[in-house]
């Protein structure tokens, strides 16, 4: 039962003074200039502080709105503890000359951040394969076939291209994806042929910092200092695409009581989605957590042609597929009824590519209007999750997802591979805001509706789930400017329009917002 708490020490003091003119009659408890009086506005007013101070221990009390003190406890009970400030990781890479080290437990810095590297490398000459070349006006993008470990600042010589304009020597790169960088090219050449190659000499060189927080957190291409010259080493270093990640601050008391409540609310039963979710949110930064249970369906694609060779059919979609080898696949429209199988194990050869087992021998090709659907592997679970609370992206880097990767392990049954146990950062889909005619059309209203558009998108949006033009629309009409108290009256939006198609391991983000 709650305390009952006078609106005021007036109430009190007139309480007492009622009750001490009911017992004394002879008094006069009302007198200013009384003893009596005074004697009993100051017992009221103390009375009116045990008031206040006993309904902030009846809310200090309850697991919602527990404080500083008292929520560890009520974390405890449920195997809750607040989160401390983490550090960050990452890999830096160092240019110099071929040979030369970089020892362990070399301090670099990046600011007033200082990191140390975790392991030696050796700055060598390396060589990797390019899978394809493509041309955007002067822009050349090089997909390589494995994980170049680059950054922006380490020039790249290409070679064996048949189109002479790609082959350049110390081409000055921007990389953009783990494989993938892009240089400038004069001409206008073809895709690229060729046995292609692109060589460097770098060494990519592990580090974790020295302080603990999100301020320790560097984007690709930030520049780390060596503390000491390294004969051979060049003196700045760079984040290659991973980025330096995974650095948190200590959880606040609302994050803390808002996981611990999500326990209690959410009762656990052996990796079920909650526990998933639950144990997901133990690694600091972690807001959002989607899980994907086997036979959850990945998407549907046309077919351009379907083959078959002996028993092993080959599927050309119509677009990139994001399929994956191992993937479930349904595939149906095909007029010659053997090519229509269901759960089909597919072999990915490439984006546009994959292969099935056919029964029998059906014609080739095959004829029809035929798809194929695509769903997680019987014993896989898929996991994406969000950072939303970071600064820049909230997208997790490549080092978050092995942090949580690793939690969720310790959980996974006994019969699941690790490789079973998949989790993902999804892919962010921007969406661009561009509102006309807002009323009232003021500089706090502006920011209010910015605002509430942020929170919309990173509480209400789900991986893999289309975006409601309803629920945005009324995220911008239901804005209230906290700093004046009005609300939005009318506004016209004229970008985006519709429902906003949303891909599975994609998730909806909010871009630019134009108000005029």
């Amino acid at each position: 039962m709650s305390v009952g708490t006078p609106e005021n020490e007036q109430t009190v003091i007139d309480n007492i003074s009622v009750d001490v003119a009911r017992a004394a009659p002879d008094s006069n408890p009302y007198l200013r200039v009384h003893w009596l009086a005074t004697m009993l506005n100051g017992y009221g007013r103390r009375v009116f502080d045990f008031y206040g101070d006993l309904r902030a221990t009846e809310l200090r009390l309850m697991p919602d709105t527990a404080d500083e003190d008292t929520a560890p406890r009520w974390g405890a009970i449920y195997g809750k503890i607040k989160l401390p400030a983490t550090q960050s990781s990452g890999n830096a890479v160092a240019r110099g000359v071929a040979g030369s080290i970089v020892p362990i437990s070399t301090i670099m810095t990046s600011g007033s951040s200082e990191y140390t590297s975790t392991a030696s490398a050796t700055i060598s000459d390396q060589t990797i394969n390019v899978t394809s070349i493509t041309r955007s006006g002067a822009i050349a993008t090089v997909t390589t076939d494995s994980d170049h470990n680059l950054a922006s600042a380490v020039p790249v010589t290409i070679a064996g291209a048949d189109q002479s304009e790609y082959n350049l020597t110390d081409a000055a790169i921007t990389v953009t994806a783990l494989n993938k960088f892009t240089y400038l090219v004069s001409g206008t050449p073809a895709d690229a042929t060729g046995t292609v190659t692109a060589a460097f000499t770098s060494a990519s060189i592990p580090v974790t910092s020295t302080d603990f927080g999100a301020n320790t957190n560097l984007s690709l291409d930030s520049p780390l200092s060596l503390q000491s010259p390294i004969v051979g080493v060049n003196d700045t270093l760079n984040v290659d695409f991973g980025e330096i990640g995974g650095g948190t601050d200590e959880e606040t008391n609302e994050a803390f009581k808002k996981r611990y409540l999500g326990r209690i609310q959410n009762p656990i039963a052996h990796f079920s989605d909650n526990e998933i979710i639950d144990k997901a949110k133990e690694q600091a930064g972690v807001t959002r957590v989607f899980p994907f249970e086997a036979r959850t369906t990945i998407g549907t694609i046309a077919i351009s042609t379907l083959t078959r060779s002996g028993q092993i059919a080959t599927v050309t979609t119509s677009a990139p597929h994001e399929f994956e080898s191992g993937d479930l696949t349904d595939m149906t429209g095909a007029l010659e009824t053997d090519y229509n199988v269901v759960d089909a194990v597919i072999i990915v050869e490439s984006t546009l590519i994959f292969h099935f087992i056919v029964p029998d021998s059906p014609t080739t090709p095959a004829t029809g209007t035929i798809v194929a659907t695509t769903s997680i592997p019987m014993g896989q679970v898929r996991t994406y999750f969000m950072r939303d609370n970071d600064e820049g992206s909230s997208i997790p880097s490549g080092a978050e997802v092995a942090q949580v990767k690793t939690l969720l392990d310790t959980i996974k049954p006994a019969n699941t591979s690790t490789l079973d146990n998949q989790v993902l950062s999804p892919t962010g889909l921007p969406e661009d805001f561009v509102i006309t005619s807002l009323v009232p059309n003021t500089p706090t209203m502006k920011t209010a509706v910015e605002n509430n558009l942020q929170q919309f998108f990173d509480e209400r949006t789900t991986v893999g789930s289309n975006v409601d033009e309803d629920l945005y629309r009324a995220a911008i009409a239901n804005t209230v400017d906290t700093e004046t108290g009005e609300t939005v009256t009318s506004f016209v939006l004229s970008t985006p329009s519709g429902d906003l198609p949303v891909a599975f391991g994609e998730i909806a983000r909010l871009g630019s917002v134009t108000i005029s």
